[in-house]
């Protein structure tokens, strides 16, 4: 598959089969966020851990009702929805707090892995919503046990998996997006 059509195939799934995914192609995948561009450095944390996994959900689930953002109660209370969408792995991208350009170093390598999900058959969905329940001084305990280093805050996430019901929970048929103009 060339990249482009990589990324033209490329969906944000909202629901995972139950099935685990081999570490030599979670190598792979983080591999590729470790080569995607920076301006300096950044935790990738990956987890398996279904007990912490759940914590992370609920605890994302519960700032999503109380975070006063009329889209965020919207999705939360769709019947049946969980934030991180029952996927078997949650990858965590955090950076410095005070290092300016640590949201697009995130953002980067989280694409890049969406990509090699992508390209190695796997679904993933780009995540925001856990940085509501992993920051702040009240979930230090959860983010430590995360894997975000003291210092560092978290910036995005993303979930991969074997896609089962592509359709659930999804936001529209894709479409370009972006206004462009060409400059002659």
């Amino acid at each position: 598959m060339s990249i482009l059509e990589t990324i033209l195939s490329r969906q944000s799934i909202r629901s995972y089969l139950d099935k685990p995914v081999p570490n030599d192609i979670l190598e792979k995948i983080v591999e590729a966020g470790q080569w995607a561009p920076n301006a300096g450095p950044f935790q990738i944390s990956v987890i398996q851990n279904a007990s912490l996994q759940k914590q992370i959900n609920d605890q994302t689930r519960e700032a999503m009702l109380q975070s006063g953002n009329p889209f965020a109660k919207k999705r939360v209370s769709l019947p049946g929805y969980q934030p991180l969408y029952g996927a078997p792995v949650l990858i965590l991208f955090s950076a410095p707090a005070d290092l300016p350009p640590a949201p697009f170093n995130a953002a980067l390598a989280a694409e890049n892995m969406i990509l090699e999900a992508t390209s190695l058959g796997l679904g993933s969905c780009f995540l925001l919503s856990p940085t509501r329940a992993l920051d702040g001084n009240n979930n230090l305990e959860l983010a430590h046990a995360a894997g975000i280093p003291e210092g560092y805050r978290l910036q995005c996430a993303m979930v991969v998996g074997y896609t089962a019901d592509e359709k659930k929970f999804r936001l529209g048929d894709r479409q370009p997006k972006g206004n462009v103009k060409w400059i002659d």
